[in-house]
C-alpha cells in the first residue's frame, strides 16, 4: 500500500511540474516579433587608400620628428622629497588598564583615533597614542584640543611607521 501511495505522489508531482513548466513558459505564438533595422553608415568622403599612402610616405620620409629627450625629473628625486612618515601624538605612558581604556575611549568619542603600544623602556607601562596624522602640522593645529581631552599640558609628537 505504501508503494502505491509513493508512486501516486511521484506521478502527481511529475504531472504538476510538467503543467507548470509548459503553462508558465513564454509561448512563441503570443510574443511579438521585434525587428531592429540598423541603418547603413554613409561612405566616407575621403579615399581611405589614398590617406594610407600619405601617412606611409610621411613616416618613410621622417616627416615627423620625435623628441626623445627626457625633460621629466626622475622619480627617485620626487620620492626623496616626499615624507612617507606618519605622525602620532603620545599622550603618556600609563600602568592602569582602566586609565588606558578611559583615555582611549575619550579620544575615540571626540573623533580622534587612539590606540596603545607597549612602552619600550618600561614593560609595565603602555603608551597611549593618538593618530596617525599625515604631518606634524596637523598635530600642532589640534594640540590644544588633544591636551584638553586627556587633561595634560604637553604631549610628544613622534614619527610612526605601522
Amino acid at each position: 500500500m505504501n508503494i502505491n501511495r509513493l508512486l501516486g505522489i511521484f506521478i502527481a508531482i511529475t504531472v504538476l511540474v510538467w503543467i507548470l513548466v509548459f503553462a508558465l513558459s513564454p509561448q512563441p505564438k503570443y510574443q511579438k516579433n521585434i525587428n531592429i533595422n540598423i541603418p547603413k553608415l554613409p561612405e566616407p568622403s575621403i579615399d581611405q587608400k589614398q590617406l594610407q599612402k600619405i601617412e606611409l610616405n610621411e613616416v618613410k620620409n621622417n616627416f615627423i620628428d620625435i623628441d626623445v629627450k627626457d625633460t621629466l625629473p626622475s622619480a627617485k628625486e620626487k620620492v626623496d622629497k616626499i615624507d612617507f612618515n606618519l605622525y602620532v601624538y603620545k599622550i603618556g605612558a600609563f600602568g592602569s588598564s582602566t586609565t588606558i581604556s578611559n583615555v582611549v575611549k575619550s579620544y575615540n568619542d571626540a573623533g580622534f583615533p587612539a590606540f596603545t603600544e607597549q612602552n619600550k623602556s618600561n614593560i609595565n607601562l603602555t603608551n597611549v597614542l593618538v593618530g596617525p596624522f599625515a604631518n606634524q602640522n596637523d598635530i600642532k593645529d589640534n594640540q590644544e584640543i588633544l591636551n584638553k581631552i586627556a587633561g595634560i599640558e604637553a604631549g610628544e609628537v613622534m614619527a610612526w611607521n605601522p
